[in-house]
């Protein structure tokens, strides 16, 4: 499969310009697609093709995949605040649906789909249902519902979903999930919800997935994850890479709880926020994955190492 060309989109996002860097590395030739006024954070090469266009205009997208063997779509709305669940599912079902179609039409061979581990019941391996808080989140549910979209076509090209937990590291933004290593930084005291996460570097999440494209069977899904922390760890475990020292306040439930209820009444009112009750309910749980499945079926075992 090396030397042939991956359709990647969401290009100008931190995950998909890694899986770019790693699919590069290893000899394939890329075309990365990035949203209007965006750009590739990442460095020029030979094999890399970077086009601007709307993975959710099907005719763009048809004529790039025509010299593609595969398409690894990354490009979603990502969103914890937008209060419309038709918008989630304008963007990341049906048009990752159009996408796979067209990816069909074209005779590709394979369709690489980036989920979320969230539709996965947390603490447990890939075959098991979703569970609350994440069947509140529209973002979850909207990803749960492409999922179940694109295994509609196994039949037609060979699909595989990978189910990545929470990403930090390279080319991320202070304004998206990079902003903890700010919050520690900058920070003498940092507030601990009670839950906990499972935690990946990005570099890692993007070699996990370029194995899910080449080793990953058809219609399997596979969670790239790494190591477990509860916040209180996590935050520490950044303070100490930081060589800072850090006052590590406890954030009892029911202050999550009420924040919850405050954030629901301005989300009812009209308002988008990240501070609903579900998103509160979230940080109060051990949100945590193993990588059994993807180690034993990809040869993905993980360095958990995130700094």
């Amino acid at each position: 499969m090396k030397e042939k060309r991956i359709l990647v989109t969401g290009a100008n996002g931190m995950l998909a310009a890694n899986i770019i860097e790693r699919l590069l590395s290893e000899g394939y030739k890329v075309t990365g697609t990035v949203r209007k006024g965006r750009t590739f954070p990442g460095m020029t090469d030979k094999n890399l093709s970077i086009v601007e266009a709307d993975f959710k205009n099907s005719v763009a997208m048809s004529e790039l995949m025509k010299d593609c063997s595969a398409v690894v779509h990354v490009a979603a709305m990502t969103s914890q605040s937008c209060r419309d669940y038709e918008l989630y599912r304008k963007v990341n079902a049906d048009a990752t649906e159009e996408l796979v179609k067209e990816a069909c039409r074209n005779g590709l061979e394979s369709f690489l789909y980036v989920s979320t581990a969230n539709t996965i019941g947390y603490g447990e391996a890939e075959d098991r249902d979703m569970v609350y808080p994440f069947t509140g989140s529209f973002y979850a549910m909207s990803k749960k519902e492409a999922e179940n979209r694109v295994l509609k076509y196994k039949d037609r090209i060979r699909v595989v979903i990978v189910n990545p937990t929470f990403m930090i590291g390279k080319y991320g933004s202070e304004k998206g999930s990079n902003r903890i290593f700010s919050m520690v930084r900058k920070s003498p005291f940092v507030f601990c919800p009670s839950g906990g996460k499972n935690v990946i570097d990005v570099r890692e999440a993007a070699r996990g997935m370029v194995l899910a494209l080449e080793k990953g069977r058809n219609a399997e899904k596979y969670l790239i994850c790494s190591g477990n922390y509860s916040y209180r760890n996590l935050f520490g475990t950044i303070a100490a890479n930081y060589g800072v020292s850090r006052i590590f306040i406890p954030v009892p439930d029911f202050i999550l709880k009420i924040a919850g209820k405050i954030g629901n009444m301005i989300y009812k009112a009209g308002f988008n926020t990240e501070a609903t009750a579900v998103n509160m309910d979230i940080l109060m749980v051990d949100n945590f994955y193993n990588t059994d499945k993807a180690e034993k079926e990809l040869g993905f075992i993980p360095d958990k190492n995130i700094m």
